[in-house]
């Protein structure tokens, strides 16, 4: 993945977070940690790695 990629993840993540607590959506919420690990996880390899 690329950086912009998965900032584009990080940042789908954080909002799929955002409108599930906003509107009370469990399920949402839940859901939202799949592009929230995904982009955390790629980001600590891209700076594990030395960028």
């Amino acid at each position: 993945m690329t950086f912009l990629s998965i900032i584009a993840v990080l940042i789908i993540g954080l909002l799929m977070l955002s409108i599930g607590l906003a509107n009370k959506k469990r399920w949402l919420k839940f859901l939202s940690i799949i592009p929230l690990t995904i982009s955390v996880w790629q980001l600590a390899n891209l700076f594990l790695m030395g960028l």
